[in-house]
């Protein structure tokens, strides 16, 4: 059965709202921890950094300049992410409903739809690289590759679904060839050098890589196999390592091109 995307857009909107009718309550005990929580956090980094920031300022920061830094910004955080709790409070009630207030709620749930896409889309390239991981030990093995995870299946329905496709663009987690780049390094970090070495040659070697052999050093590096034995693929995603190797001359634009499943 084929949808309308806005008919689509539209009931997704309207089960939001509806959801988070039910569970607001909880929502407000988690907004207020959050505003002390957060209050609590700028008290103790400004504790911690405090003259750095002052010295921007003056060029003699005193401990007493420090320490009302300190509690003002605390009081100023809590104060506005408590305000910020009373506002969402009127959120998703309508009671007494206004034009604004519906026009407000249906914003809302755009936000926490598009904050919801962001989580998927970061939790499925952990996802992906870890599924890479596993089919490189299950042909280590000579076992059968396991099954795509389900959250990796889902992204790629959001990425190619016409309302939703979008989100990639303001997405600021989004960044598929790094993604592609540590499920190559995860797969290649797994094998031995014989095999890694086999996998070079006859799956990329041939893609027309710039200095293509980087990827060897890549796949031989004790660092980076360490993080892909150890599951930190969160780490091995942000290492500043395939940062650089993916800005290198048209690498990300190939990266892209030949995603690596």
């Amino acid at each position: 059965m084929n949808l309308d995307p806005l008919t689509v857009g539209i009931a997704a909107i309207l089960l939001v709202i509806l959801v988070f009718s039910i569970i607001k309550g909880f929502l407000k005990m988690f907004l207020l921890a959050l505003a002390i929580s957060a209050s609590i956090f700028v008290w103790l980094a400004l504790q911690r950094h405090g003259f750095t920031y002052l010295a921007f300022i003056t060029s003699s920061p005193r401990p007493w300049m420090v320490q009302a830094l300190s509690w003002a910004a605390a009081l100023f955080t809590f104060l506005v992410l408590h305000h910020g709790l009373r506002w969402f409070s009127m959120l998703f009630s309508f009671r007494k409903a206004s034009p604004g207030m519906v026009v407000t709620s249906v914003l809302m749930s755009g936000v926490m739809l598009w904050a919801l896409s962001i989580g998927i889309s970061y939790y499925a390239d952990i996802q992906r690289i870890a599924y890479c991981r596993d089919c490189a030990a299950a042909a280590m093995a000579g076992q059968a590759a396991p099954e795509l995870p389900t959250v990796v299946s889902l992204k790629d329905t959001l990425r190619s679904t016409p309302f939703t496709a979008h989100l990639s663009d303001i997405d600021p987690l989004e960044n598929p060839a790094q993604a592609n780049l540590a499920c190559l390094v995860a797969y290649g970090c797994t094998l031995d050098e014989a095999h890694y070495t086999a996998f070079y040659n006859e799956q990329i070697a041939p893609l027309g890589f710039p200095q293509p052999t980087r990827f060897l050093d890549l796949f031989g590096d004790p660092g980076l196999r360490t993080l892909v034995q150890e599951g930190r693929f969160v780490t091995l995603l942000e290492n500043e390592r395939l940062t650089t190797f993916a800005g290198f001359c048209n690498t990300a634009e190939l990266l892209i091109k030949y995603p690596f499943r």
